[in-house]
């Protein structure tokens, strides 16, 4: 097996097992089992071990030493600190956007809210539309490492945020929210943007915090 397939297949176990996670299929605190996985993944050991290996990195899942890998138990720490983190790095990022952004690219910024304005009944559009959304006003970072840093960070917001969700925000809710970043942007202003980003994260994490 090449470099290349043996990346992909630990990609596709990943993304079963991210998978498994939002559905519940896993439980906080469950052992996530090599064998089990390899047998009914139908492949060897080696990979399903990377991919776990992954996940732990990504903080998703941590490894006990001696007793194997598990899901992680999420303190409210943790969550304040993923928030945190990610409203920071993602505010610093868009100030990018506010430099490089043409006036099409600030047009489609708007038109993702108003398409989002129109989905109000389909949460599932929305959610879709705002993960345009928020990938549209990075497009022009360039900084690798935040960007990575960043990718981290949405692995363990994602889990976070779709379990909580529905009791998070109306429909309505999540449209005036983009739509306060995305009139930010439009001004230009690199000070207000990250400020608007790091209220937008921090919010989100206070709240799920408060409902659990």
């Amino acid at each position: 097996m090449s470099v290349e397939q043996k990346e992909s297949l630990k990609n596709k176990i990943i993304e079963h097992i991210y998978d498994a996670l939002l559905n519940d299929e896993y439980k906080q605190r469950d052992q996530i089992k090599e064998a089990h996985l390899a047998s009914k993944l139908k492949v060897s050991r080696a990979p399903i071990r990377e991919a776990l290996l992954e996940l732990v990195s990504l903080g998703v899942l941590e490894q006990i030493e001696r007793r194997g890998v598990f899901v992680k138990f999420i303190t409210n720490k943790d969550i304040f600190d993923t928030y945190e983190s990610k409203g920071v790095i993602e505010g610093f990022l868009a100030t990018s956007f506010a430099t490089h952004a043409t006036q099409e690219d600030m047009d489609i910024l708007d038109e993702l809210v108003q398409t989002m304005s129109l989905k109000t009944n389909d949460a599932k559009d929305v959610a879709k539309i705002g993960g345009e959304f928020h990938q549209h006003y990075l497009k022009y970072a360039n900084n690798d490492l935040l960007i990575g840093s960043l990718g981290k960070l949405n692995k363990r917001s994602q889990l976070l945020f779709s379990k909580n969700w529905p009791k998070l925000y109306s429909l309505d809710e999540i449209k005036e929210r983009h739509q306060k970043i995305s009139d930010v942007i439009q001004t230009r202003n690199k000070d207000n943007i990250e400020k608007i980003i790091k209220e937008h994260y921090f919010e989100t994490g206070t709240k799920i915090v408060l409902i659990r």
